[in-house]
């Protein structure tokens, strides 16, 4: 069992958050090792906006990176870090859809945002909702069962 420190409720919520937030570093591990790696440079149409798309990607990859450590560290700091990284997120996925879409953005804004709901909002709102808050003094406590 988890002892009494824990950060979430229940085994359950452990698993999701560390299958989420490992995703999300696949998902943008991709792009820094292609970027570092590789040499992989902007398409033409992100030229205008390549320092604030590198740097947010980065930023992203290494607060990801941060947030997985503190899930096994059971430290509280994690859903500061993971909301931090889901703003940057949603900033850098909405710059992206500003500029693919551009002239004809109205067609596709409800897939957008259903897609951002499903894969990054909603899970991260579920993450916060199941932070595990300890009771306050012993009566909050009588009549349950301890982990």
């Amino acid at each position: 069992m988890l002892h009494d420190e824990r950060i979430l409720k229940n085994k359950f919520a452990y698993f999701f958050t560390i299958v989420f937030i490992l995703g999300w570093i696949i998902y943008y591990g991709v792009f820094v090792i292609n970027v570092l790696l590789k040499g992989y440079r902007l398409v033409e149409k992100y030229i205008q906006f390549r320092i604030p798309i590198y740097f947010l990607n980065f930023i992203a990859f290494t607060l990801l990176i941060v947030t997985f450590v503190h899930v096994f560290k059971e430290s509280k700091k994690m859903f500061i870090y993971l909301n931090i990284t889901g703003a940057s997120i949603i900033i850098l996925a909405s710059m992206s859809f500003y500029i693919n879409y551009d002239e004809k953005w109205g067609a596709y804004i409800y897939s957008f945002l259903f897609g951002l709901t499903l894969f990054l909002i909603g899970p991260i709102l579920l993450i916060n909702y199941l932070r595990h808050s300890p009771a306050k003094s012993e009566i909050d406590n009588i009549g349950k069962h301890n982990d």
